[in-house]
């Protein structure tokens, strides 16, 4: 008996530890070949870690820096708990810019993710 108990605490508090991390944000970026200019397409990712997570994907924020968002889609349901956005992006100058993810859960906090560009010929 004395086992079970230990057993099914341990199940309860692994499973609480899963709730406390923020929701997973990723993504992929690719050169496109453009007339002078430095255009990138970004396939955006946000998993949900969480079951109920209060804050809906649509929150997600995108603060574009030394860049223009020249494309951006809806958020698109992949699988289960997995949301992504596709993007086109190109650099103001010729100087880097980043792209600044941004969530911030009631529950969970802020989660922030920051994607760097480079000039083609860097």
């Amino acid at each position: 008996m004395k086992r079970v108990k230990w057993l099914t605490l341990l199940i309860m508090l692994s499973g609480g530890f899963a709730a406390l991390f923020p929701c997973d944000v990723c993504m992929e970026s690719s050169q496109i070949v453009a007339k002078g200019k430095n255009k990138f397409a970004v396939k955006l990712f946000v998993e949900t870690v969480h079951r109920r997570c209060p804050l809906g994907v649509e929150k997600t924020g995108l603060t574009p820096e030394g860049l223009v968002i020249e494309k951006q889609s809806k958020w698109k349901k992949v699988e289960e708990g997995l949301y992504q956005m596709d993007l086109v992006v190109s650099l103001k100058g010729e100087s880097e810019g980043n792209l600044r993810v941004l969530r911030e859960c009631p529950k969970r906090g802020l989660q922030e993710e920051i994607l760097k560009f480079e000039p083609f010929g860097s």
